[in-house]
């Protein structure tokens, strides 16, 4: 009887605490915690330009498959990848709904009059420079996802809650490049150099002037790509963009430096340079396309890019020779016939392991080879020779700064030979011009953004890289020119994906298809 009494006193005391109580003291109960009312524009900005390293390492899963595709990488223990196939498809919802989806509500809180004010908003910087990086990156995210794909959604993309789009429709290439063409020349008028971003700019660190230089390089990217296609069109915006300034210092390179305190320097380095790991350490080693390359142009980045020091141990030879050097084939029908090709073999240079990596994505070098063959082509008033020699020293100055100085292994004066040797020289034959420039884009691409040299080999055929016979016997056609929709894709937007391959695809969602601008002869 007295525990009753006692129960019954405590509910009391506790009706009577309930009822004093303000019920909001429980929040909204209608709230969702997933969702928070307020959205930070440096932690939305920080999260999208962390995932620019997916291109960096061109990676799906443990699979490299850009540096594979393109004559940078080979296997050491089997033939995963040998058909060229494995990575056929390529997801795009997380740029959708995460990484682009961030920058548009950057962008939109910006230029809202009711939010551009708030502290969420301006504690990462003023509202113009907010606007005009956000632009900028979500462009080149743009910009990559239709290299790959082709036509994608664009003009109805992100409409959904706004205007009940839960379909869009795919946008053709060429739809797509004239708006982030115009986009960008918007973004670069929006930069204000007297204004900053906070420590969350984690690709220039907040340097807006860098932030112009990728602009205006982004825009070359694009339009160089036009040259087979909408030329008249291409020159015209190339021009423009040349003008605004691109690249000009190493420095000036868009990069993304992996997190030394942090596992994301990503899954498939492990698998390159773990040497403990001893069931997949260096699955990943040099290719024979690119040391062949190397040795061919008897190239000192040779001695930056790889090293000796194998993962079965130190291979013989001088380390200053390119000749020493050997990579591994690409598409070999058994497993043992990749571990029997790949003893002797040379390692990728540690540096490119390291959990403080420096990669490029667009690299300074590339940038002054794109406006060297701008120049051979008539499209800009420049020296071709000028810009040739100094996106090559720039490439070396790359390595020199985030990975190997050649001069170290070849010499001090290894730089200057290369450039003086009769085959590097730039020819003053338009087409032998060209060859030689996209061949130093391919020699200066190891480990940075190997989608441009994909869309470089896609363009001219360099590197040229047959078929083995075990290859064409899987019926591939080629090196992939594309790659295809993901399954989910095809299930949740059937009618646009397939209207889309019908109008700009010839009807096949392949691998062998192609893309807009790519109309030159490679096979």
């Amino acid at each position: 009887m007295k525990y009753i009494k006692s129960l019954a006193v405590a509910a009391m005391a506790l009706t009577a605490t309930m009822s004093s109580c303000d019920m909001g003291d429980f929040g909204n109960i209608n709230a969702n915690p997933n969702k928070p009312s307020e959205a930070y524009t440096d932690m939305l900005y920080t999260y999208s330009a962390q995932w620019v390293r997916g291109f960096t390492m061109n990676s799906s899963s443990y699979d490299p498959w850009m540096q594979l595709r393109t004559g940078y990488l080979s296997e050491s223990k089997n033939n995963q990848y040998g058909g060229l196939t494995s990575t056929s498809t390529f997801g795009t919802a997380s740029y959708y709904y995460y990484y682009i989806k961030n920058l548009n509500t950057i962008i939109e809180l910006n230029s809202n009059e009711e939010t551009k004010n708030a502290l969420s908003v301006t504690a990462f910087g003023d509202n113009a420079n907010q606007i005009a990086v956000a632009k900028t990156l979500r462009a080149f995210y743009f910009m990559t996802l239709t290299d790959i794909l082709g036509p994608i959604p664009y003009s109805e993309a992100f409409k959904g809650e706004s205007e009940g789009l839960w379909s869009p429709k795919y946008d053709s290439q060429e739809d797509i490049y004239a708006a982030l063409d115009a986009d960008l020349v918007e973004a670069y008028s929006q930069f204000n150099t007297n204004g900053k971003l906070s420590a969350a700019e984690i690709l220039y660190n907040g340097d807006i002037n860098k932030w112009k230089k990728f602009n205006a390089s982004l825009r070359m990217m694009m339009a160089i790509k036009m040259a087979d296609v909408d030329p008249v069109n291409g020159k015209a915006r190339f021009a423009k963009a040349y003008a605004d300034g691109g690249m000009t210092e190493v420095a000036d390179g868009f990069h993304y430096k992996f997190d030394a305190n942090n596992a994301d320097y990503s899954a498939w380095m492990y698998y390159v340079g773990n040497m403990n790991n001893s069931s997949r350490g260096e699955n990943f080693v040099p290719n024979a396309f690119i040391v062949e390359a190397l040795k061919e142009h008897n190239d000192p980045r040779m001695f930056s890019y790889f090293t000796l020091d194998g993962y079965k141990g130190k291979v013989d030879g001088d380390p200053a020779d390119v000749n020493s050097y050997k990579g591994v084939p690409f598409g070999f029908e058994s497993n043992p016939e990749v571990v029997a090709a790949a003893e002797g073999c040379a390692s990728v240079n540690a540096t490119y392991c390291d959990a403080g990596a420096t990669y490029g994505l667009i690299t300074t070098a590339r940038t002054l080879l794109v406006e060297a063959e701008a120049a051979v082509l008539g499209w800009i008033n420049a020296d071709p020779k000028a810009l040739y020699e100094a996106g090559i020293r720039a490439s070396f100055g790359f390595q020199a700064t985030y990975h190997t100085d050649v001069t170290k292994i070849g010499g001090e004066t290894a730089v200057e030979d290369y450039l003086a040797s009769e085959k590097i020289a730039l020819s003053a034959d338009k087409e032998t011009a060209l060859k030689q420039i996209v061949t130093q884009r391919f020699l200066a691409g190891f480990m940075t953004d190997a989608i441009e040299s994909w869309s470089d080999w896609r363009r001219y055929n360099i590197p040229y890289m047959p078929l083995t016979t075990w290859q064409i016997q899987q019926r591939n056609e080629d090196y992939p020119y594309r790659l295809t929709y993901d399954p989910t894709e095809k299930e949740t937007n059937e009618e646009a994906v397939n209207a889309a391959i019908q109008q700009w695809l010839g009807g096949t969602d392949g691998l062998w298809s192609r893309v807009w601008w790519d109309v030159a002869d490679n096979n």
